[in-house]
């Protein structure tokens, strides 16, 4: 079976880079040149380097060979915990075992406050701090409820 060595390289964001929640957040990659990575999709992800969990998805459907699609900009949503545990996740359609990431990165308050990362190392010993985050509850959400009941009363 020909295995394909065609990949996209993530540049940006690199270590020690911080982005506030609100602002807008650069996401570059240097362009797949062999013309297969066609379905890009950039998830924003947490965890540890083996346990990984989504925290939301970022775009999907780009065409990863195209260079004028990068840098991509996308406003930073608003996490929990504000830390140096987030990083994005590259993959080519579904084919996951082909996943590049980027290095971890920042996301602030909107007024730029972070705490730090929960995990000094990781789960085999390798010092990348990490953490879970995930996305703060809307507050638009139970507004959105609230207004719902009340329309259906009326």
């Amino acid at each position: 079976a020909a295995c394909s060595l065609a990949q996209i390289s993530p540049t940006t964001p690199g270590p020690n880079e911080t982005y506030n929640a609100g602002s807008a957040c650069k996401i570059a990659w240097t362009p797949d040149s062999s013309g297969s990575w066609t379905n890009l999709t950039i998830a924003l992800m947490s965890g540890s380097n083996t346990n990984m969990s989504l925290v939301t998805k970022v775009a999907e459907g780009l065409d990863g060979t195209n260079a004028s699609l990068t840098p991509f900009s996308w406003t930073c949503p608003e996490v929990t915990p504000y830390s140096d545990i987030y990083f994005y996740q590259f993959t080519n359609g579904n084919l996951t075992e082909n996943s590049t990431w980027t290095t971890r990165f920042t996301i602030a308050s909107p007024a730029g406050d972070s705490d730090s990362p929960e995990n000094m190392k990781q789960p085999n010993g390798d010092e990348v701090p990490w953490g879970m985050g995930q996305l703060k509850e809307s507050k638009l959400s139970s507004n959105t409820s609230l207004a719902s009941q009340n329309s259906s009363s009326s």
